[in-house]
C-alpha cells in the first residue's frame, strides 16, 4: 500500500527496492544509507498517525529518499548517494525533529517506548540488505540507550 509518492507499507516491496538500491550503489560505488525510526508505540494507535509522521517526514527529505516500514513502530528510510557522515548528520536531526514531533507527552496518562534513530552505510557497514539492516538496529539500540537531551530545532536535510 502507497500513502504518498515515497512512502511504502508493504515490506516485501520495500525490502526488494533496498535490494535493487544496494545493486545500483554497487555498479555505480555509490553509498547508499539506511535509516532506522524507531517511534514511541503508544503513538500509533492508528495508522493515520504513521501516516502523519511519514507524510511530514517526507516533505522534509530529498524526493530521490525512499520512506517505508519494515516492522511495527519503524520508518525506514533509505538515502540514495549518501556516505556514513551525511547519514549520521541526518540521524542527528531526524533525532532531533522525532524528539520535537513527539515531545514528552503521554497518551492516555501512559508514557509510549522511548523512539530512537539508527543509521548504516553501504558499503561501510555491510554488503547485503540483511546486514545492513542488522547494523543500522544495532545504532538504533544504541541510540535507545543514550541518555536524552535537550534537542534544538532544525529542518532534515538543510
Amino acid at each position: 500500500m502507497m500513502l504518498n509518492h515515497n512512502f511504502f507499507q508493504d515490506r516485501q516491496f520495500f525490502l526488494h527496492l533496498l535490494e535493487l538500491e544496494l545493486k545500483r550503489s554497487l555498479r555505480y560505488q555509490s553509498f547508499t544509507s539506511v535509516l532506522l525510526i524507531e517511534l514511541p508505540s503508544s503513538r500509533l494507535s492508528t495508522p493515520a498517525i504513521l501516516e502523519r509522521v511519514a507524510n511530514s517526514l517526507s516533505s522534509q527529505i530529498r524526493v530521490t529518499d525512499v520512506i517505508g516500514t519494515t516492522r511495527e513502530n519503524m520508518i525506514t528510510l533509505i538515502l540514495l548517494n549518501c556516505d556514513n557522515h551525511s547519514s549520521s548528520e541526518v540521524a542527528n536531526r531526524v533525532s532531533s525533529w522525532i524528539s520535537q514531533y513527539f515531545g514528552s507527552e503521554s497518551v492516555d496518562g501512559v508514557s509510549g517506548s522511548r523512539s530512537g534513530v539508527g543509521t548504516a552505510c553501504f558499503p561501510t557497514h555491510a554488503t547485503d540488505s540483511e546486514h545492513l539492516l542488522s547494523a543500522a538496529s544495532e545504532m538504533l539500540e544504541a541510540s535507545r540507550r543514550q541518555p536524552e537531551i535537550e534537542l534544538k530545532s532544525e529542518s532534515l536535510l538543510s
